[in-house]
């Protein structure tokens, strides 16, 4: 087919929803398309992506092959199989760079769809029919549309850069976003924490997706509790666009209090035994996807963080655990996640429920307990959540007390099965400023770092912290 034109068209409508429904209500199915894609971008800038590829003789049912057409890209930046993939993969024989070009070439378009609006982005062999045409525009459709040569069909040069500069221009005018033309974040750092969970070659990930973005990246390397957040500042003042944290939940959170009151959004990559922080924010839980998202992804998440005296913890802080208890390193390797289910089980014939006095949004609280959670973040690393009502950019923090009496056990277990029963709201209460006091002093620890002793004050930032999301 090299002797065709390939055409790349958008019907960019105003409203989250009205390109997909736009689709259904197509009066025919046009063969010439190749693929299609119906992207949406909500108030938050969240982007999404449905692969609706259009394709004869390929077992489509109403006009839509659900799964793609091109069969080019595969793992995190997979989303991108359609109209792109049809630019960047479906003329190009080499399937390498198909596989590196398309997802970049979708992360661009979102960029450039403005908030609260949707696109239908489709690449075919012909110019749209006016049948079409005319029913896109009648149902709100701003139409455009950018022709490829055929001198040019078969590979992406300048030619083809300067059609889809033209429909991204196009899409951004239209929507109100911003057109953007390269990588998200063209410098990033990040910060490695050599003792996390996970026994993979790094460096070579790093350097294999950050040479293929031509990204300008740097690392540091801890050695020991504190280093990570200082190297994260120190990033931000030095000029990089990202820093992104290598290891568990504790080093995010070491990330996440340097780069606090910088402006510099924080990255997340897997390494840790659990990665708790990474699941709830939905990052690739392999490595090289998740290096591949800071390197295609618009998208960032304003998220609540909580401060505690002069730092800050994104996911819970708890208390009830002396250092000498907590979790080895040795257990981790061997259990995994399940190591902290295991120490918690060898304590329970030990533990004895003490008075304690909470301070929730100014109401006094007495409560007896052995444990006092104060959550943000509800994902553990397992990936089962404490209760799905916990949300990390709700404005609020959910604090409950685990005790030897029965009805606490069963009000956590209920409220893990989000059920909305009288028992499920026992031992449990949510504030956005939050005291905490014991009979006897006990240890708190936030992100699974020990920060101190009790009495400790907590108030919740509402979106203090900007993370890269897919």
């Amino acid at each position: 087919m090299k002797d065709k034109s390939v055409y790349l068209h958008m019907a960019v409508f105003d409203g989250l929803k009205s390109a997909d429904m736009a689709l259904a209500q197509l009066p025919r199915r046009d063969p010439s398309v190749v693929s299609a894609v119906v992207m949406e971008k909500d108030d938050a800038e969240n982007v999404q992506f449905k692969d609706v590829g259009l394709t004869p003789g390929k077992g489509a049912v109403g006009g839509v092959v659900i799964g793609g057409v091109i069969g080019l890209l595969t793992g995190g930046a997979g989303l991108a199989l359609g109209a792109l993939g049809g630019l960047a993969g479906h003329r190009v024989a080499r399937k390498r760079q198909a596989q590196e070009l398309a997802p970049d070439y979708l992360s661009k378009v979102a960029g450039s769809l403005g908030p609260d609006s949707s696109a239908i982005i489709a690449v075919s062999e012909k110019e749209t029919e006016p049948e079409i045409k005319a029913a896109l525009k009648e149902m709100g459709a701003e139409i455009f549309e950018a022709i490829i040569p055929p001198e040019t069909s078969g590979q992406l040069d300048e030619n083809a850069e300067a059609a889809y500069a033209t429909m991204l221009e196009a899409l951004a005018q239209k929507t109100g976003g911003q057109a953007k033309m390269d990588v998200p974040y063209r410098r990033i750092h990040v910060v490695l924490n050599p003792v996390s969970g996970k026994d993979q070659p790094i460096l070579n990930v790093l350097n294999r997706v950050f040479y293929r973005y031509g990204i300008d990246w740097e690392i540091s390397i801890t050695k020991k509790y504190g280093d990570a957040t200082r190297f994260a500042r120190q990033a931000a003042e030095a000029g990089f666009d990202l820093v992104a944290g290598y290891g568990g939940d504790g080093t995010q959170h070491e990330i996440a209090n340097g780069v606090m009151g910088t402006g510099v959004p924080m990255g997340v990559l897997p390494g840790g035994t659990g990665n708790g922080f990474g699941n709830e924010l939905g990052v690739p839980k392999v490595l090289e996807p998740a290096v591949e998202l800071l390197c295609t992804s618009h998208n960032q998440r304003k998220i609540d963080i909580a401060q505690v005296e002069e730092g800050y913890f994104v996911q819970r802080l708890f208390t009830g655990i002396e250092p000498d208890e907590q979790t080895s390193r040795e257990e981790k390797d061997k259990y995994g996640t399940f190591a902290y289910l295991v120490r918690d089980v060898r304590r329970m014939k030990e533990i004895q429920d003490i008075p304690y006095k909470l301070r929730i949004d100014g109401e006094e609280i007495e409560v007896m307990g052995y444990k006092c959670y104060v959550v943000n973040s509800a994902t553990a690393g397992t990936g089962m959540s404490i209760s799905r009502e916990f949300a990390v950019d709700d404005g609020y923090l959910d604090v409950f007390m685990l005790s030897r009496d029965r009805k606490s056990s069963q009000a956590a277990l209920e409220r893990f099965f989000n059920l909305k029963t009288e028992k499920a709201g026992m031992y449990y209460w949510r504030g956005q400023e939050i005291e905490i006091d014991a009979g006897v002093d006990q240890p708190v620890w936030t992100d699974g770092e020990y920060t101190g002793r009790t009495p400790v004050s907590i108030k919740v930032q509402p979106r203090g912290l900007t993370v890269a999301v897919p």
